[in-house]
């Protein structure tokens, strides 16, 4: 879901043609007691109701030892209430106290544990050879209790009961400001949306929180550890953020996730998500006292919270000279240069917002000249990542076999150079003032999106209105405007750059010496999540291989070749049961 907040950034922010209604005329908004705003935006006719709601916390929010718990909480929000989810709600609660006893007297083992992975005694806390008899004992213990509860829960029956009445779309995102949380319902059933949607917040469970923290790790290790360059990317993110809460990924450090207790979220919990940090929004054929009475029966039951949710004080400092990280990877070459700037909301944030659109997209100029003119890449383009505390501005690309990726950061930089030397032309402005208002304009005229927009507009500026007076700041950006933001945050001494360049045929396995860049790529890819399979399911994904062989073009058989060799060594060795 990250990809889609990205994509939100400008459009969530930039609505409409010059003669579309304010989001601010059509929308109305109230206030519980309990502090939960509400936004209400009536479309008569519509048979369907697009309703969200937005927790202002995000990784940003965490600090080290526990982060990922705002990404953990995404999943547990969809394990049910005491009604909902479980046969018998009084055996669970019983169960959870037993694993969250069990768990604290795990987390006395690992305190020994970490210290001797930091004596140099082992390399990871996960090393078997660590373990204490009473560890071993404990897991026993732990396992056997995660099997009783599974017994006693309806599975997905959250997600059942929205499906059976219609619901679709149902989903939620966190990034490193906001977790949204969203979806679609028939007309008539806008009250099984207040029922559902307030008993979560209101009675919370927590319930297989230790599994999904470990479903959570594994998102990680396929997302992260598992692809060609997902640990030097997170490493570059590190690098660049070093001194922000910004520093840690979304998904959280592997140590902190496998630590994390249920208690430590119960207290996440009563800050972040008290109905004082949340807004939700509503879009359809409602009226705003229709949706205040359902407000007031369901939502106001949820107190007010007791401890107010904490500033992230930290401001960054300035930074004193240039950073480079160097990786070799399995995958095509590429550089980025990256520099900080402005929060999302920021003063220069709109010119910077028309600057990155200069230089990305198929007219873009970055595009013209590494991929068109100099054909070293083939992709280029650079973006603006506005967020809530901080902000950056990158130029990339993504070279062509071998190149140097060296070469592609000269051609970034020359193009950089050009507009600091000479600004740009009236006629890129208005085409991209143009491209950013039919683009929010496409967006805004679909209620579920309008309804995501609002919420992700509110998640970073607390202030769902924004998204008119953004609009109105783009329009009033001037050429000088693209000019002077570039020489004022793109300045050499404080650039960050990022420098991929792929691993040579030496350091390959032997199998792929014999392959192309793509075939390579494909293959290196693809292993990094069969590896990491069962072995029982090892089977099945040969057949599923051999079946899709058939239909797969001449060019990618010999990589599949390679992937069925390398499943049927690790068969051979005893990787399957």
């Amino acid at each position: 879901m990250l990809k889609l907040v990205l994509g939100l950034l400008c459009s969530a922010l930039a609505i409409a043609s010059q003669d579309a209604p304010k989001i601010e005329n059509i929308a109305q908004e109230f206030q519980l007691e309990n502090g939960m705003r509400w936004v209400v935006i009536r479309k008569p006719g519509l048979s369907t109701i697009s309703a969200g709601w937005v927790a202002h916390v995000g990784s940003a929010n965490e600090r080290p030892g526990i982060t990922g718990i705002s990404h953990l909480f995404e999943h547990m929000m969809f394990k049910g209430s005491d009604k909902i989810g479980v046969k018998d709600a009084a055996k669970d609660r019983e169960l959870r106290q037993k694993l969250d006893t069990v768990r604290e007297e795990m987390f006395e083992e690992e305190r020994t544990m970490r210290q001797k992975v930091r004596n140099g005694y082992a390399d990871s806390i996960n090393d078997p050879a660590l373990e204490s008899e009473r560890m071993k004992a404990l897991k026993t213990q732990f396992q056997k209790l995660i099997e009783e509860q599974r017994e006693n829960l309806v599975k997905d029956e959250f997600d059942k009961i929205y499906t059976g009445e219609g619901g679709v779309r149902m989903n939620a995102f966190t990034n490193e400001d906001m977790t949204v949380y969203f979806i679609s319902v028939p007309k008539n059933k806008l009250e099984l949306w207040f029922w559902m949607e307030s008993e979560r917040l209101s009675a919370p469970v927590f319930r297989e929180f230790y599994s999904e923290r470990d479903v959570v790790y594994e998102e990680r290790r396929m997302r992260t550890d598992s692809t060609p360059t997902g640990k030097q990317e997170e490493a570059f993110e590190n690098l660049f953020w070093a001194n922000s809460t910004y520093s840690w990924p979304v998904v959280g450090w592997p140590s902190d996730i496998s630590a994390i207790t249920r208690s430590q979220a119960e207290a996440y919990f009563d800050i972040f998500y008290a109905p004082n940090n949340l807004t939700a929004c509503i879009v359809g054929d409602v009226t705003v006292e229709q949706v205040k009475a359902f407000a007031q029966q369901y939502f106001n039951r949820i107190p007010r919270g007791e401890t107010a949710p904490p500033d992230v004080v930290t401001l960054p400092i300035e930074q004193y000279g240039v950073k480079s990280f160097v990786a070799e990877v399995d995958s095509s070459p590429e550089a980025e240069i990256r520099y900080r700037t402005t929060a999302f909301n920021g003063l220069d944030a709109p010119a910077l917002d028309v600057l990155s659109e200069i230089l990305s997209g198929q007219s873009g100029r970055l595009n013209k000249r590494l991929v068109l003119d100099d054909q070293i890449a083939t992709e280029a383009g650079a973006r603006f990542d506005g967020r809530k505390y901080d902000g950056s501005f990158s130029l990339f690309a993504t070279g062509k076999n071998e190149t140097d990726p060296a070469q592609l950061e000269v051609a970034l930089h020359e193009e950089l150079q050009k507009i600091q030397k000479d600004g740009i032309t009236a006629e890129e402005l208005t085409r991209v003032k143009n491209n950013l208002q039919g683009q929010s304009y496409r967006r805004m005229a679909n209620p579920f999106w309008l309804m995501v927009s609002v919420l992700v507009a509110d998640g970073y500026t607390y202030d769902w209105r924004n998204i008119d007076r953004y609009q109105e700041r783009i329009n009033q950006v001037t050429t000088q405007d693209v000019r002077r933001v570039a020489e004022k945050y793109l300045v050499d001494e404080k650039a960050n750059y990022k420098r991929f360049s792929r691993k040579s045929d030496s350091d390959e396995e032997a199998d792929l010496a014999n392959l192309t860049p793509q075939q390579k790529e494909m293959v290196t890819r693809a292993w990094g999540q069969i590896s990491q399979a069962p072995a029982d399911k090892l089977p099945q994904i040969v057949e599923q291989i051999q079946n899709s062989a058939s239909q797969a073009p001449p060019e990618m058989k010999p990589a599949l070749d390679v992937l069925l060799d390398r499943i049927n060594a690790k068969m051979s060795q005893g990787g399957a049961q």
